[in-house]
């Protein structure tokens, strides 16, 4: 048989990057290789060799990424409340305003970096600090803390939902929102977190009451059981329903698109298997977020309700700035 003789060329690789990063040379002996097998054969051997190629490329071609960075727990973060007053500084605790902390970050590209929401719970050595394994760069941080009895979704920087579980839903929340960037100056920050919520308390004047009340639920619009992480408003109209203990008779709302607004609620005091003693609806109660609503008055009576505004002035971010009377 006449030998076949062939010379050494030049195979183009199509990867779709820098002309000058996709051609490799062959020699002859492959060249004669690929002449020698069978056409199937060769056109799997010609991909495989195309894949070898396109991951050297691609290998070559990569961004290095500072090792510092690429391991766990190289990143701290601290959430502590914000104070003003030299004579808290340093001795306020979040685990004194709420029980359980959940955490997400997001990338410039809005991509969730965890695959699932970090969360820590009062009872844990490290509440209100994290220890987790970044890559250098700069992140949006979403932190929630809160009651609830469960861990609440967040969606993105604009959107963190609350599901409800044992008739609770809502309660008095904190968030920071804000970014972060990650470097070999900057693996420690301390980020200061801000009251989301408005709340309503009730304080009853009623001389006597039915000794079966054990329980209060509260159905009230014109607020939102979700809020928007960003500009700390709530971002969904709801009709909430909370339960509570008669004991512990207040209610927590996110103000819809603002910092203040007006409820509507209907008050329905439960004996213990949950009959309905009285019900009773209530309008235009204001809420402000940061603000406490005090409604005083018969629960079992009639009467009408008057509104008083007073005190403003925050000293600490864990303060209420103060508190807004409603009489009945």
């Amino acid at each position: 048989m006449k030998k076949k003789t062939v010379k050494p060329v030049t195979a183009a690789i199509d990867t779709g990057e820098n002309p000058k990063c996709k051609t490799v040379k062959l020699s002859t002996s492959e060249v004669i290789l690929l002449d020698a097998i069978p056409p199937i054969s060769r056109r799997l051997l010609q991909k495989l060799l195309s894949m070898v190629v396109l991951c050297l490329l691609l290998t070559s071609c990569e961004k290095a990424i500072d090792p510092e960075y690429s391991g766990g727990g190289n990143v701290k973060l601290s959430f502590i409340p914000t104070t003003h007053d030299v004579t808290t500084r340093g001795t306020v605790s979040i685990g004194d305003y709420f029980s359980r902390l959940a955490v997400q970050l997001f990338d410039t590209d809005g991509n969730k970096v965890f695959d699932k929401v970090k969360t820590q719970t009062r009872d844990d050595d490290d509440f209100g600090t994290l220890n987790v394994g970044l890559t250098a760069g700069t992140y949006t941080v979403v932190a929630v803390g809160h009651s609830s009895p469960v861990t609440p979704t967040i969606k993105s920087p604009e959107m963190v939902q609350f599901t409800a579980k044992d008739g609770v839903k809502n309660s008095d929340t904190f968030c920071y929102c804000g970014t972060v960037t990650i470097d070999a100056d900057h693996t420690a920050h301390e980020l200061r977190m801000n009251r989301m919520t408005a709340m309503v308390m009730f304080e009853f004047t009623d001389e006597t009451m039915p000794t079966n009340y054990v329980a209060l639920r509260a159905e009230y619009s014109g607020g939102s059981a979700n809020f928007n992480p960003t500009t700390s408003e709530g971002c969904t109209k709801s009709t909430q329903s909370e339960l509570r203990a008669k004991a512990t008779p207040y209610f927590f709302t996110f103000p819809y698109l603002s910092d203040t607004g007006s409820l509507k609620m209907t008050l329905t005091a439960l004996d213990a298997d949950e009959n309905t003693l009285l019900m009773r609806t209530l309008t235009d109660i204001p809420v402000t977020r940061n603000r406490i609503t005090k409604c005083t008055g018969k629960l079992f009576g009639d009467g009408d309700f008057t509104i008083i505004q007073t005190g403003f002035g925050i000293t600490v971010n864990t303060d209420w700035a103060g508190e807004d009377y409603y009489y009945f």
